[in-house]
């Protein structure tokens, strides 16, 4: 685990009542150089109390928003699945402006996901099944908002039994289940969580289907000192500049490489996405050294690129210090702003992400012709604009997380959805 200092560590009493979620408590509080004592016992009454004295009312807000990066707290529950008690009753006695969404993890909802990109999403991205068991990440990111306070689900034996492994059997066409991936960094918590070894363990057992860590860690000495089968590593690679003031606790962009290429050489597949691209001053220079590191250290199976996103202009400088970023960038995000106001692959326009990805492609170009390169989470205007080079579009692409795509896949024949879903192309 990462050398975490939380001001305050809670354990719901159901699960300090389970041998196997006490277990585990412990094991992690242990790690962290604490005792179980340091653990306050909690109940579902004490949520409002907690939620107050925490100040966890912003605890859902970009983290870039608040004043400094600080440790999250943490807060051990259980997934109760289809018992998990309503989130309404508890949310009203909380104080103004609690997130729902953080009530709700406390409360044990959680299970299988379908992810549907609809039709009218605006982008380009894999429908599918996925999982989540921590939300909180101590990483600090200034676009995410996983800040504040991290729920982790103990239970994380019976949640492979009950949402896992019967999702992963009804869907057979599904090759790659991607976990944790929506606010945090599974690699900051183990090998003490254990998530990684038991998902490692269960898909060994299917007839093809894998598991895949979504990271921009470097703490992977516990997977190159032991080898864990169905498993594939993608990292997100940021710049030199972007690591370090954008993520500020996350792996730098030299650490990043580093762990790709030790587990790259123990055998693991390892996939790239340069996710989020934000063009700081001289982001060229810094983008090259980025590429050329990956490319000749730890050469990856296919290539994302992906420009930050999520949030209109405002937000992003609400965030991120716009000196930081390349005026004529910053400019012509400021005059597209009414332009790109809702849309998903926003703020920055059109012309501008794609002077980036051309000279992304490019210069990873000048290293190997053949890797799979793909636009992660773009418009269909910018795949047909690069599908001509990409050498596929948006039905065939191989994504680095896509449920379809087990390692040496460089192309998806025949794409499928989880029943339910629609392919948003």
């Amino acid at each position: 685990m990462y050398t975490l200092d939380p001001a305050s560590i809670y354990a719901f009493d159901d699960a300090l009542a389970d041998d196997r979620c006490r277990e585990r408590v412990e094991r992690m509080v242990h790690a962290l150089g604490r005792p179980l004592s340091d653990v306050q016992a909690v109940s579902t009454a004490d949520i409002p109390r907690m939620v107050g004295e925490r100040g966890w009312t912003r605890a859902r807000v970009r983290q870039g928003a608040h004043a400094g990066h600080t440790e999250p707290d943490l807060v051990f529950t259980r997934c109760k699945f289809d018992d998990a008690p309503e989130i309404a009753p508890v949310l009203e006695r909380c104080p103004e402006g609690t997130p729902a969404s953080l009530v709700r993890d406390m409360l044990g909802h959680g299970g299988v996901q379908q992810h549907n990109e609809r039709l009218d999403s605006g982008r380009i991205c894999r429908s599918r099944s996925q999982f989540d068991t921590i939300y909180g990440c101590p990483h600090g990111c200034a676009y995410c908002s996983g800040g504040k306070v991290a729920t982790i689900f103990a239970n994380v034996e019976e949640y492979i039994e009950r949402p896992v492994a019967p999702a992963a059997e009804a869907n057979p066409w599904q090759k790659v289940f991607m976990f944790n991936s929506c606010l945090t960094d599974i690699l900051a918590f183990e090998p003490e969580y254990e998530l990684v070894a038991l998902l490692s363990a269960h898909f060994e057992r299917t007839p093809d289907q894998w598991h895949l860590i979504h990271t921009k860690s470097a703490n992977v000495d516990f997977l190159v000192d032991e080898p864990l089968e169905r498993t594939i590593c993608l990292w997100s690679m940021t710049s030199a500049t972007v690591s370090r003031e954008i993520e500020p606790r996350s792996a730098t962009t030299e650490e990043r490489i580093e762990a790709a290429a030790a587990c790259r050489d123990t055998g693991y597949p390892v996939r790239v996405k340069f996710k989020p691209i934000v063009p700081v001053r001289g982001w060229q220079d810094e983008a090259r050294e980025m590429i050329r590191g990956v490319m000749t250290q730890a050469p990856p199976e296919t290539i994302g690129l992906c420009f930050v996103a999520w949030m209109s202009g405002e937000e992003l400088e609400r965030i991120i210090d716009p000196g930081m970023l390349d005026p004529r960038f910053l400019a012509g995000m400021r005059e597209a702003a009414e332009e790109m106001r809702g849309v998903r692959p926003g703020p920055f326009p059109h012309d501008l992400r794609a002077e980036v990805y051309d000279f992304y492609l490019r210069e990873i170009r000048r290293y190997d012709a053949e890797t799979p390169v793909f636009l992660c989470t773009e418009s269909r205007d910018m795949w047909r604009e690069f599908a001509p080079r990409l050498g596929f579009g948006p039905r065939d692409y191989p994504c680095g997380c896509g449920p379809q795509c087990p390692p040496g896949t460089r192309r998806v024949e025949h794409p499928q959805v989880p029943e339910g879903c629609t392919l948003p192309f």
